[in-house]
């Protein structure tokens, strides 16, 4: 205890009275001894991170955010882990060491989530506060931060948020992020197009969500989107809600809405009501519609392929015997699908009532979807499907667990299944080929097949 003894006489004078309190005799001692020793006992990263929340020792100091306030570091910290750090503090674009340096367009919160990266290599981060730490560490060049914000905001993609997503992935030249979020919403669409964020995104991205032929949504819910879409472009720019104004706003997304494709009593109704089209439009609909002309001028009169179709992916041979367990299924991806759902097996009495309770969950233990269902078993028929509302998407490489409960009297499993799910002779998407594909039950199983649909061509 010599070299801390000496320490402490550094710290205090001989003469001060608090020096007494280095004495292990007298109580309080190892409190005072805990002060001046917290290093010990502590990995690299707790003693970083204890350096950065006490403030010790800072020799550079930020003005962060529109209110400027001060945030302190350590310029060996933040130049051993940033190539921009580097260049700002001891680089070509150094300024003077006493100066500080303002940060306006990073808020505090965001900057001390990036610290606590720089510093500890992990921070908590979220899908509320991905996209502006994703902004900083791409600003700041750091790469690990990048990917685990990217990570999130894919695996936390849902119908709620989706659209606010891809608007903040689209400012931040995020390209691999909103390609994702365009499949994600092309594939189901449904609510998406009916929300209120939907509303709320640019016309550049409402075109090109309209006018892909992956949109899998009916030609109705499509223009009655774009039209609400146009409502709240005007509000947004302040001008009265009419149909010149509402066309002048939708601008040629209005060409690629298939109107000829919609139901007639739709078009007579909605369409021609709301005053969109101009008098020769309606002319040329009306001759379509009538069969007097085969196209209609920019307006393509195809229907959306709205993508490849489903597929099923057997794990299993014939159905031999009942079972009454909760099934959970631990499974990987070679490429990125959405799980639509599953298949069951039937039964082999007259009549039966499956309650069934599905969900998945990522390797992180965070539900990514559900549902409950009732469903009226018989005989005459082998197998049922069990969808879920809003199809997650699994990611390739990452593990994601699947549990079904199905409350009945009698049900059948199948047996000898197989852990490698190879790729289709008529699908593109497979899961596993490389026999990836873990179990936690091996030998029996509920699920006989799961439901698989490819998120994009790639």
């Amino acid at each position: 205890m010599e070299d801390l003894e000496t320490i402490r006489q550094l710290y205090r004078p001989a003469d001060d009275p608090f020096i007494k309190c280095f004495s292990p005799s007298i109580p309080g001692s190892d409190e005072m001894t805990a002060h001046y020793d917290w290093q010990a006992n502590k990995t690299l990263s707790e003693c970083n991170r204890h350096m950065l929340n006490n403030e010790i020792a800072f020799d550079v100091y930020f003005l962060v955010g529109e209110n400027r306030q001060v945030v302190g570091a350590h310029r060996y910290v933040l130049v051993s882990r940033s190539c921009v750090f580097y260049a700002m503090l001891i680089g070509p674009m150094a300024g003077k060491s006493d100066e500080k340096i303002a940060i306006p367009d990073i808020e505090n919160e965001v900057f001390q989530h990036m610290l606590e990266y720089i510093y500890c290599e992990d921070t908590k981060v979220e899908t509320k506060n991905a996209i502006e730490i994703l902004y900083s560490a791409r600003k700041y060049g750091i790469t690990g931060l990048e990917e685990k914000c990217r990570r999130v905001l894919e695996h936390g993609l849902t119908t709620q948020n989706v659209c606010n997503i891809l608007q903040e992935a689209d400012k931040f030249d995020e390209l691999t992020l909103k390609n994702k979020c365009l499949e994600y919403i092309w594939h189901q669409p449904k609510d998406i197009l009916r929300s209120s964020s939907f509303g709320n995104l640019s016309a550049s991205l409402v075109k090109e969500i309209i006018q892909s032929d992956k949109l899998d949504a009916k030609e109705e819910v499509v223009f009655d989107a774009a039209l609400q879409w146009s409502e709240q472009e005007c509000l947004r720019n302040g001008v009265i809600v009419s149909p010149p104004n509402q066309r002048r706003y939708l601008g040629g997304i209005l060409y690629y809405i298939r109107i000829p494709v919609l139901e007639t009593g739709y078009y007579n109704k909605t369409v021609v009501k709301s005053d969109i089209l101009s008098i020769e439009e309606k002319k040329s609909m009306q001759n379509y519609f009538s069969g007097v002309m085969k196209d209609v001028k920019r307006f393509r009169t195809d229907k959306r392929s709205k993508g490849e179709n489903q597929t099923l992916h057997w794990r299993f041979g014939p159905v031999n015997c009942m079972h009454n367990e909760t099934t959970a299924i631990a499974f990987s991806s070679s490429r990125e699908v959405f799980i639509d759902g599953v298949e069951l097996d039937g039964t082999g009495y007259d009549e039966e009532h499956y309650d069934v309770f599905l969900n998945i969950y990522d390797m992180d233990n965070q539900e990514k979807a559900k549902c409950k269902e009732k469903i009226a078993i018989n005989k005459k028929k082998q197998s049922y499907q069990v969808k879920f509302p809003a199809p997650p998407i699994v990611s390739k490489g990452f593990t994601y667990t699947i549990i079904l409960k199905i409350q009945a009297e009698h049900r059948y499993y199948g047996a000898s299944g197989r852990s490698n799910l190879n790729k289709t002779d008529s699908h593109p998407a497979y899961i596993n080929p490389e026999g990836e594909f873990t179990r936690l039950i091996v030998k029996k199983d509920q699920v006989p097949a799961i439901l698989v649909r490819p998120l994009s061509d790639s």
